[in-house]
């Protein structure tokens, strides 16, 4: 199933701007690759809330096909995935030149079971899931404040 979440926010916050907020505009297309629904959906409405266009994939092809259609700002991705592994995923990314995509890896796995070298992670991070929906918006603005 795919889910495309475009940013929602009420009036009054969209006029304030708070502390915590970059002065960078971060409405990015960010393509979210997970295959457990409500994990899913926790981290689209969280990354949508902070102002991302936010697309689902749930399985490793059905993240190709979507980086084929349209090339997001970033990629989040989970590790243990049907069809297409997200280390397999990340290799193909890699070998079809997609060099400077963020990709920021989430995971129940270790770093060392996907083996996948840092080379084919940069840029990108690795995160060990259990991860707060905050604690991934935060390094999403981090690597979306970058590519500005």
């Amino acid at each position: 199933m795919s889910v495309i979440t475009s940013p929602t926010k009420e009036p009054a916050q969209q006029t304030q701007r708070t502390s915590w907020q970059p002065l960078v505009e971060r409405s990015t297309r960010v393509l979210l690759v997970e295959d457990e629904p409500l994990t899913a959906q926790v981290f689209a409405r969280a990354l949508s809330r902070d102002g991302h266009v936010v697309e689902v994939a749930s399985d490793g092809m059905q993240a190709l096909r979507r980086l084929r259609d349209r090339l997001p700002a970033l990629v989040v991705l989970d590790m243990s995935l049907p069809a297409l592994s997200g280390a397999d995923v990340v290799r193909r990314l890699r070998a079809d030149g997609h060099l400077n995509l963020p990709i920021i890896v989430v995971s129940g796995s270790s770093r060392r079971s996907a083996d996948l070298h840092d080379a084919e992670l940069w840029p990108g991070t690795w995160i060990e899931k259990p991860v707060k929906p905050r604690d991934l918006v935060r390094i999403v603005r981090e690597f979306t404040r970058e590519a500005h």
